[in-house]
This record gives C-alpha cells, structure tokens and sequence, in this order.
C-alpha cells in the first residue's frame, strides 16, 4: 500500500515537473517570438523612415542645386544682356573717342595729330574717310559738354551709345586779299595775293549723337559710323497728387491726430533712431539735421483696418545750418494701441 502511494507521490511530481518544463518552454518561444517580431518591425520602420530621409534630404539638395544653377544662369543671362559693352570701361571708350571725334582743330597740322588719334578707335574695315571729310571746313569745333544719355540695343557683344554733347562751331571762309608788298627796291611795290580767312560768329549747337561700340570682351571699337540726332523736346510730366477718395476722410479725429503728428515729427526731429522706436515700426530720424516747424494740407483718412488711420501731409522741416524751410511731402499709417496712436508706416510721398 505504502509502495502504491509513493508511486504515485512520484508520478505527480514528475507531471508537474513535464508541466512545468512544457510551460517554460512555451514562454521561452513566446518571448523569442515577441523579441524577433518586435525587432522585424523596428528594423522595418528603420528602413523606412531611413529611406523616406534620404529621399526628402535628395530632394532638398535637388531643389537647393536647382535653385543655385537657376540663379546662376539668371546671373549669366543678366550679364549677357547687359554685355561687356554696357559697363563703365564701354562708357568710358566711347567718350573718349567723342571727345577726340568732336574736336577739329583750325590747324592742319593739328588735325593731322587727330587723325591719327582717332584711327585707332575704329574697327577693322572702318576708315576715318568713311566717317568725315573736312576739306570745305576752314573753320574748327569745340566740345563744350558732353553727357551720356542712354544705352539702347544692348547685345553681347556690341551697345550704341547715345550722347547729348554741346559744341561751338566757328566756320571760316576764304577770302583773297591784294596786299601791297615792298620789292627789292624800296620804291618799288608788288601786289600778291594772300589768303585770309573771315571767321563767322560763333553758333552753339546742342544735339544727341550715337556711337556704336563693339568688344570682343576685351577690347572695344567703333564699329559703324556716330550718327546724330534731335535733342527731345522739353515735356511737363504731371505732379504726384494725393488721390485718396475724399469718402474716406476722417475730420472726427483730425484734430487730436494733428496733435499726435506735431509731438511724432517733433520727436522725428529731436531723437535719435533708437529712441523714435517707442513712435514707429521702422525708426528713422533727422536729429541734429532739420527741426520741426509746422504741417499744412494735413488730411486724415480712414485706414484700411479697424483702429488704422492714413495722414497725409506737407511737413515743414527747417534745415539748422542754413534756416531754409524745406515742405516734404508724407503718408503716415498710424494705428491705436492702448490709447496711444503709433506709426506703422512712413512714406516720403503723398502719393501712396
């Protein structure tokens, strides 16, 4: 009986000891599963969010080296358009030889010199008789003043340049003349006849003229003949005017913003620019320069926001070192901050 029962003592323990074994290793799997699956997904979204970086960081050196080579040929195609031609060493070579070309002295030897001068300025092919003859000009021309006027028909390789010059042009006019001249013998006289030259008044001639330049991009030449041109007829452009709709104005404030306006452009006047940023957005000041005198066509407006207002005004401004009153123009945006009116914007114009 005592055998029995510790036969079954020891197969229970042995069941316990197999289920216990079996549990064990059934967690054991569970864990290696749980382990290995999380590890797939985190080496998976790795991948991905690795991948996903590597695209939008591709990307963005994309977008950034196109933009740089977009700029850069934008830089490329402005200085083609501009050409070498259009820069101050074409300004310069142009007039310098206008001021050369212009000039013709009366001398004959002197106009030699110059047309030697001016030989080398022109381009292969181009020669100075295709340009000028002088040999009915008795007289000579001055530059006077010479300015440059424009630069039309840019290319890469070649501009035309267009001159407003001034010059005085003095004609001469052969004339002969019978002068009586001693002989050998003292008593004797000889009539020759001498050259003399009638000079006219002087004429002042204004006028435009154009030279055409040509580079290779290092050098220049005048590749076509100058040509002239009427100077513009004089025109009056219309003044900048104030076109705010009149519906819009505010008279209820205007005299409590006139206030505000002569304490701002006091201080404007007073202050230095760190101190004018408690007054305005953008600070800027005329200390030590000019001094606040008065306002006149002072006008407020409604501004386009709720609390904004738009002032527009002649500003009178006395300039310390010489008291002359300038009258500047100006459009405040103010706005109403805590019961305090502040400028958020400050144009030297009535016209915005």
């Amino acid at each position: 009986m005592e055998i029995k029962n510790s036969f079954k003592r020891n197969a229970g323990q042995v069941r316990k000891k197999i289920f216990k074994d079996e549990r064990r290793l059934v967690s054991s799997r569970f864990n290696a599963r749980t382990v290995f699956t999380f590890g797939f997904w985190v080496v998976l979204i790795t991948v991905i969010f690795c991948s996903f970086l590597s695209f939008y960081r591709t990307n963005f050196l994309n977008e950034r080296v196109n933009a740089y080579q977009d700029e850069t040929q934008s830089k490329i195609d402005s200085l083609n358009e501009v050409g070498f031609t259009n820069s101050p060493a074409g300004e310069m070579y142009s007039k310098n030889f206008l001021i050369t070309y212009i000039n013709i002295p009366k001398d004959p030897e002197q106009r030699e010199k110059r047309n030697n001068a001016l030989q080398p300025y022109l381009a292969e092919g181009l020669t100075l008789e295709e340009l000028e003859n002088l040999s009915d000009f008795k007289g000579e021309r001055a530059l006077e003043e010479i300015n440059l006027y424009d630069v039309k028909d840019v290319q890469e390789d070649s501009a035309k340049y267009v001159y407003r010059i001034k010059y005085k042009l003095i004609n001469g006019v052969e004339q002969n003349k019978k002068e009586e001249v001693n002989g050998t013998d003292s008593k004797e006289k000889t009539e020759t006849e001498k050259i003399a030259y009638n000079e006219n008044p002087i004429k002042t001639i204004e006028v435009m003229i154009v030279v055409p330049i040509g580079t290779d991009g290092q050098s220049f030449n005048v590749v076509e003949q100058p040509y002239f041109q009427a100077v513009p007829g004089d025109t009056r452009l219309t003044a900048i005017e104030d076109k705010t709709d009149p519906s819009k104005k505010n008279t209820q404030i205007e005299q409590e913003m006139k206030r505000f306006v002569t304490q701002f452009f006091t201080s404007y006047t007073e202050n230095t620019v760190d101190e004018m940023a408690y007054l305005m957005e953008k600070p800027e000041s005329l200390k030590d320069t000019y001094s606040y005198k008065g306002v006149e066509d002072f006008i407020v407006y409604k501004g386009e926001k709720k609390g904004q207002y738009k002032v527009k005004t002649l500003v009178h401004l006395k300039e310390d070192k010489s008291g002359v009153v300038m009258k500047l123009p100006f459009t405040l945006i103010v706005s109403k901050e805590n019961n305090k009116f502040y400028v958020q914007k400050l144009k030297h114009t009535i016209g915005g």
